[in-house]
């Protein structure tokens, strides 16, 4: 800046002859000006890092509520009523015949309830309805900040439940549980994990893998590791254009 004033300076001295006053009042002039658009600068800078704040406000209130949703959904699904089997048809009403060797008032017991597969859902094991409360017990555990405990239950729901609509929710929050452990590699390894059993097919449902793929995307980007942040972010965009994380991944890459 200083030579770019004496040049000025030199430049203004051979164009003719100007006084002390004048050539005073000019540079005092120059000087105002850069003094302007410095605090220019200065006010541009910080209203960006406002911007930036209130993003990442609105993305952690986004994945609260995200939190809660969930919570609800789960909820609301363990608390209905399970079904009664219903009489076979065709079936006399009256006593069935006293068997050899076994009491006559003994009741029959009912086959237990399983969630049978619904269409289009290959792979999705026969399940008792336990597996929607596990999920829960191990959510509610996270939701209460028992990290430590709330580990062990998702990694015992995965272990016991590899293929069912929760599993993928259940590896998401795993990772989650790990990273507010302070646990980053393996909050990576899990997410990583989730995004390749995707890949390969060997999961029911993968609702939550854009999830995956944006933590993925701000954990590396935490870690000054921009390139990979970006590569996660464009994934997002590419394999999930109209999720509520493509929102967030267009204003982290400036679209």
């Amino acid at each position: 800046m200083r030579k770019n004033i004496l040049f000025l300076c030199f430049l203004l001295s051979s164009c003719g002859a100007v006084t002390q006053e004048e050539l005073n009042a000019r540079l005092a002039q120059i000087n105002r000006r850069i003094e302007k658009l410095e605090e220019e600068q200065r006010t541009i800078r910080a209203q960006q890092i406002k911007t930036e704040e209130r993003v990442d406000a609105l993305s952690q209130n986004l994945a609260s509520l995200r939190l809660e949703v969930e919570r609800l959904r789960v909820e609301g699904r363990t608390s209905l009523p399970q079904p009664i089997p219903s009489k076979p048809e065709n079936v006399s009403q009256s006593q069935p015949a006293k068997v050899e060797g076994q009491p006559r008032t003994q009741p029959i017991q009912p086959e237990p309830f399983v969630q049978r597969p619904q269409e289009g859902q290959r792979g999705v094991e026969t399940l008792s309805p336990d597996y929607e409360k596990e999920y829960k017990s191990a959510l509610d555990l996270y939701n209460l900040r028992q990290l430590n405990q709330a580990k062990e239950k998702f990694i015992e729901f995965i272990r016991k439940y590899p293929k069912t609509p929760l599993t993928d929710n259940a590896y998401l929050w795993l990772g989650v549980v790990y990273r507010d452990l302070g646990d980053n590699v393996r909050a990576e390894a899990v997410w990583r994990t989730l995004e390749e059993r995707c890949k390969r097919g060997e999961m029911v449902d993968c609702n939550k893998l854009p999830s995956a793929y944006l933590q993925l995307a701000r954990l590396y980007e935490a870690q000054g590791n921009n390139e990979k942040a970006r590569e996660y972010y464009e994934a997002i965009l590419k394999e999930f254009p109209l999720s509520e994380e493509a929102e967030v991944a267009k204003k982290k890459l400036g679209r």
